[in-house]
């Protein structure tokens, strides 16, 4: 078939192509089209698929040349594209189609590609990339220290004397101003406690050393603006927490053998998770610079139909039912926009830069993680016995020679920060 392109680029990711073909050349392509025309055209008196040809192609022309239009068109596409090296990104736009019986074929096909993104020359301290080093404090130790031994401990049934953190059954009846109950508006057994939320403030002092079947009142603010409600006490429960000795300490973890040993594990165990946090930090702020260094152009259609399936996906979860879509449009706008643009790049660094990860390299990651958890081996080996595993892992591998790149050319800026500071932050937002 000989087709007759003309391509023409309209900017870095929108192409057009000018596509036109001979009579001769679609003829038959023309009469297959006919012969589906005439298998689903009933005529009277006539049997379905059985209309002679000359009024078939007096009374029903213009149904064939809109079938062969429809069936083909794609097709002389594909072929164009195959022809002009093009791989597009989205459905193309069919356009200006020019046809009629005996005539030759022409038309327009609109689309988009991936742009084509030129990587910067690499070099040292090309970019400046702050670090956090995060510093704990023995508050946390103790804090982990208190939650685990409230999660070993005994639950006991108090009559009198509600403290702080305390747990309480109880019914809510709102009431109007005057302390006349609401009809329709009661909860019964409720479950709270002392210190949480909507207990605290004012609420925790009223329920403070309370007793069973005491009934006081609290001010709850909802939607709908501040609530007045009766709470009566069904019944308080308290967590009494066990001594924290040898004996505790060697039922938690058998290989500590004093408290203090303990409390210096779990200090390096929270200074680990801030050292993998501060990590983590960093490796994306890395990414940041250099997406604003190369900032590639984000083709329409990929960056409108990506941000649609977060939406969609949003949506689609408990918390995303009540959402507005625009609230979510505008909310995961940049994200979608710096994630498409870090997948533009980093497919160009590994195509550019011959990146790829040696089946060798596979086998030493998991011969290591075996040696590191002796007691997994016959769960690691499985894991990673499914294919989709190890491709996660190859990408996980080649991510991580991306990082050392962009890394080995960053300029790192320390900064320490107290991490009561960052809860700070956080309990503030």
């Amino acid at each position: 078939m000989n087709l007759k392109v003309k391509s023409k680029k309209i900017n870095d990711f929108t192409y057009e192509l000018s596509i036109s073909i001979a009579w001769k050349d679609i003829k038959s392509d023309f009469e297959s089209s006919k012969k589906k025309v005439a298998k689903g055209t009933k005529v009277s008196g006539f049997r379905k698929g059985k209309i002679p040809e000359n009024i078939l192609m007096s009374q029903y022309l213009p149904n064939i040349e809109l079938a062969f239009v429809q069936d083909f068109c794609e097709k002389y596409y594909i072929l164009s594209l195959q022809k002009e090296k093009l791989n597009p990104i989205n459905q193309a736009n069919l356009k200006d189609i020019d046809f009629s019986y005996e005539n030759d074929l022409s038309f327009k096909a609109e689309f988009e590609i991936e742009p084509k993104i030129l990587l910067p020359k690499f070099k040292k301290n090309m970019v400046s990339v702050e670090k956090v080093n995060f510093i704990s404090n023995d508050k946390e130790v103790e804090d982990t220290i208190n939650n685990i031994l409230m999660s070993q401990s005994e639950i006991k049934k108090i009559d009198k004397g509600s403290e702080d953190g305390d747990f309480m059954l109880a019914d809510f009846q709102e009431i109007d101003s005057s302390g006349l109950p609401i009809i329709g508006q009661k909860t019964d057994k409720k479950f709270i406690a002392i210190g949480q939320e909507p207990i605290t403030g004012a609420n925790k002092e009223v329920l403070l050393n309370k007793n069973v079947g005491d009934e006081v009142r609290v001010n709850i603010d909802s939607e709908n603006g501040n609530k007045i409600f009766k709470v009566s006490i069904h019944s308080i429960e308290r967590r009494i927490p066990p001594k924290l000795d040898k004996n505790l300490v060697k039922k938690i973890d058998p290989n500590c053998d004093s408290v203090d040993q303990w409390r210096t594990n779990i200090k390096e165990s929270i200074e680990k998770e801030y050292e993998k946090k501060s990590e983590e930090m960093f490796n994306s702020g890395v990414i940041d610079q250099f997406i604003k260094v190369v900032d590639p152009i984000l083709p329409s259609s990929m960056f409108d139909s990506y941000l649609e399936n977060i939406i969609n996906e949003v949506k689609a979860s408990p918390q995303g039912n009540s959402l507005d879509e625009n609230t979510i449009r505008e909310q995961y706008k940049t994200f979608a926009e710096n994630n498409l643009k870090w997948f533009l790049i980093r497919k160009v660094i590994i195509q550019d830069l011959k990146f790829e990860i040696e089946n060798n390299e596979i086998e030493t990651f998991i011969a290591n993680a075996i040696e590191n958890n002796q007691d997994q081996k016959t769960e690691i080996e499985r894991f990673y016995k499914k294919e989709s595993n190890r491709n996660k892992l190859l990408d996980d591998l080649l991510d991580s020679k991306i990082l050392d790149l962009l890394k080995e050319n960053s300029k790192v800026v320390e900064k320490d920060m107290q991490t009561s500071d960052l809860h700070h932050h956080h309990n503030h937002q």
